[in-house]
């Protein structure tokens, strides 16, 4: 195709529709990047790709800044945490919806978990995020012989959250419901066309773990792992507490609660398994043995990478096209931070953050 193509296309304007981003993927990165574009003033074209089995289907929307197997804080917390929780407020003034909620993470302590804590809240970085070690107060049917730890976190209703953010960007954007075809995509030296109809100056791949089946971002080494949700109806039980002992528990209002989740590398289908809800269901009974009702199960998958972080930045060797991915189970609290970083880069050529740029992988 000749490099010229793209003004050309200027003369016809009927025939192709003409926008400075293309934006392809349905979830939380692609929504977050349409979102911050369309923000900065840019005339943004969304393919929104929503596969069933996505991320999007068994995020809980959980925000924990310590990773409680190490009690460590989570990787860039003292960054990502305040950036999430300020850009999740100032969308819900903009929506009109409220969807982040403060909660007290009540880590249910092992034999040896009280010493470790004891330990570890000496350390400043640590002790910030720690309300208090003590026992769920009456609670008699939870069983937690040696306590808990509480921790300050966050709880963000990703469905409300999600269909907020696509009411509000469909009174801006171009938006396209479906699949995206990376055959019919071409490219010059000014941009990128697709499907003869759409062009624009850049592309930014936002297609969750469906990226592992991408041509063009195929030398990163995702390693997308399923999960699985349960939604439990909890009648004569209460808690304010998002319970956390192998499993989470987490209250979502009028006796229904959110129970999670399991870990698979080798099974990637979109089924719930028997297998995993019996799981959840033991686990759950080792420290709350009461009758549940099992309202609805979900599965999706998680697109994580292999050093656990996430990727965002050019393509090496296509300067049109980037990525957002990789946002793993922390997406919640690292997408708001690493978007705003693609932002910075594909506006402003802002150096994007080492530790996340694709060409940490990249082999001539």
């Amino acid at each position: 195709m000749p490099a010229v193509w793209l003004s050309l296309s200027q003369n016809s304007p009927d025939i192709l529709k003409q926008f400075d981003q293309l934006v392809v993927g349905g979830g939380l990165a692609g929504s977050l990047m349409a979102y911050r574009l369309w923000k900065a003033g840019q005339k943004v074209c969304w393919i929104k790709t929503s596969p069933h089995g996505s991320s999007t289907d068994v995020a809980a929307g959980l925000i924990n800044p310590l990773v409680f197997r190490y009690l460590t804080p989570v990787w860039k917390v003292e960054t990502l945490l305040p950036q999430a929780v300020s850009f999740y407020r100032q969308l819900e003034v903009e929506c009109g919806r409220q969807f982040l909620h403060e909660i007290t993470v009540a880590k249910l302590f092992g034999d040896q978990d009280q010493v470790l804590w004891q330990r570890k809240i000496r350390l400043p970085k640590v002790s910030r995020w720690v309300e208090s070690i003590g026992a769920v107060a009456d609670d008699p049917k939870l069983i937690q012989p040696w306590g808990a730890g509480f921790v300050n976190g966050y709880w963000l209703d990703t469905t409300m959250f999600l269909l907020a953010v696509e009411q509000l960007l469909s009174q801006h954007l171009n938006i396209i419901e479906g699949y995206f075809d990376s055959s019919k995509l071409e490219q010059s030296e000014e941009g990128i066309m697709y499907e003869n109809s759409i062009i624009a100056k850049k592309l930014i791949f936002c297609e969750g773990w469906n990226a592992v089946n991408s041509s063009f971002f195929n030398f990163i080494p995702f390693r997308p792992v399923k999960g699985e949700l349960l939604t439990l109806k909890i009648k004569d039980w209460k808690s304010n507490y998002l319970l956390n002992k192998d499993v989470f528990l987490l209250p979502i209002g009028d006796q229904f609660y959110c129970l999670g989740a399991t870990y698979d590398w080798g099974d990637l289908s979109d089924t719930p398994t028997e297998a995993a809800k019996t799981d959840l269901l033991e686990k759950l009974k080792a420290f709350l043995p009461l009758g549940v009702e099992v309202v609805e199960h979900r599965a999706g998958v998680r697109p994580a990478v292999a050093d656990r972080r996430p990727v965002a930045g050019w393509h090496p060797e296509f300067p049109h096209l980037a990525i957002l991915n990789g946002l793993g189970a922390r997406g919640l609290l690292i997408a708001p931070w690493l978007s705003q970083q693609l932002l910075e880069l594909i506006l402003n050529d802002k150096e994007i953050d080492a530790e996340v740029n694709p060409l940490r992988f990249w082999k001539k």
